[in-house]
């Protein structure tokens, strides 16, 4: 009797085990979905949650800090990585002959300045290589030759871009990876 009763629930004794397992693995993967489509409307990947709700709530009690909007305003960064690395030599002081190896990547708002910068690529990549194979093991030695080197690959990128398209457009210039051998 118990038999018959197995065979007209699900067609033998494993097959009921097998149907239970079959809906709480699709139960917990709609949890898991559920909870991650909650994580990324939350946090304002969907356009709403945390974001739209501040920018409500500010709205309705009339505050209207400045910094605040632009941040809200202000488009998500695009980095552009300039590859391949960079690789130039140049003398040290002893006279002998060093290398260096810079990763760089710049980084804008624009998306029509990261298609500036690829169209402009050979004329960028040329005055990043001028420049760094200009300099010496002591100037880049420490953070501050780094940073001062930094500053003047923005500035070179800028003018480029500035006298190519009307519009300086990167922001910033990050070394990714800088070895001196």
């Amino acid at each position: 009797m118990a038999k018959e009763k197995d065979e007209a629930n699900g067609g033998g004794g494993s097959g009921g085990s097998m149907t239970k397992l079959v809906i709480i693995i699709v139960v917990l993967q709609m949890m898991m979905f559920g909870g991650f489509g909650a994580f990324l409307y939350f946090s304002g990947a969907l356009g709403g949650g945390a974001g739209a709700g501040h920018e409500a709530v500010a709205a309705e009690e009339g505050h209207h800090d400045g910094k605040e909007e632009e941040a809200h305003e202000e488009a998500p960064p695009i980095y552009i990585p300039l590859e391949p690395a960079f690789v130039v030599n140049f003398s040290d002081s002893s006279g002998g002959s060093r290398f260096m190896q810079a990763t760089i990547q710049l980084m804008t708002r624009e998306p029509e300045i990261e298609e500036a910068v690829k169209t402009h690529m050979p004329v960028i990549r040329n005055a990043i290589v001028l420049l760094l194979s200009s300099q010496s093991v002591e100037g880049v030695a420490g953070i501050e030759g780094k940073e001062k080197l930094r500053a003047e690959v923005l500035e070179k990128i800028r003018e480029i871009l500035k006298e190519r398209t009307g519009k300086p457009g990167v922001e910033e210039v990050y070394f990714t990876s800088f070895v001196i051998q």
